[in-house]
């Protein structure tokens, strides 16, 4: 017969949201500690953004469901939830980022991931273009080549990474 201590699974000693961090604490050098502290802080600040932004974006849908009924969703109403949207996405993909860098040991942030966030901070910015009164083409002309540009370095990091993969 088998100990029953032993078909239960052991908890974790550390909390999970520091993975192994506390494990690999001694064998970091002095700089490697201080980029972890700076993105544990960083982490936590983000998070209570995210929730401030959170809370913000459902009282805006609250309110617009409330009023629509009397006057109807608006184009305006609409995209300004949809950039706010993306907003809290963005600020959860960065966040996920620095997260994963406390977890895991490695870069803080990586190239791609911060190409990746301009990306779609870009195309947030195309969303909300048309509520702004004077959207000159220039501006226009400027995000397409910005999101062109980012996008085929998002490909060549993104086919790098699949050929040291093979």
């Amino acid at each position: 017969m088998t100990d029953p201590s032993q078909q239960q699974p052991r908890p974790r000693p550390y909390p999970w949201f520091f993975g192994d961090l506390r494990t690999r604490w001694p064998i970091l050098d002095f700089y490697e500690r201080f980029e972890q502290i700076v993105a544990m802080v960083l982490s936590f600040f983000l998070i209570l953004v995210i929730l401030a932004a959170l809370w913000s974006l459902a009282t805006e849908v609250y309110d617009l469901m409330a009023h629509s009924a009397v006057s109807g969703f608006t184009h305006d109403a609409i995209t300004i939830i949809f950039g706010n949207v993306l907003s809290l996405l963005i600020a959860m993909e960065f966040n996920h980022t620095i997260f994963h860098s406390v977890s895991h040991r490695g870069q803080i942030v990586r190239v791609k991931t911060v190409v990746l966030i301009a990306i779609l901070a870009i195309a947030r910015q195309f969303i909300i273009l048309e509520t702004e009164p004077a959207s000159s083409s220039f501006r226009i002309l400027a995000f397409a080549v910005s999101v062109l540009f980012l996008g085929i370095v998002y490909y060549l990091m993104d086919k790098r990474d699949r050929a040291r993969q093979e």
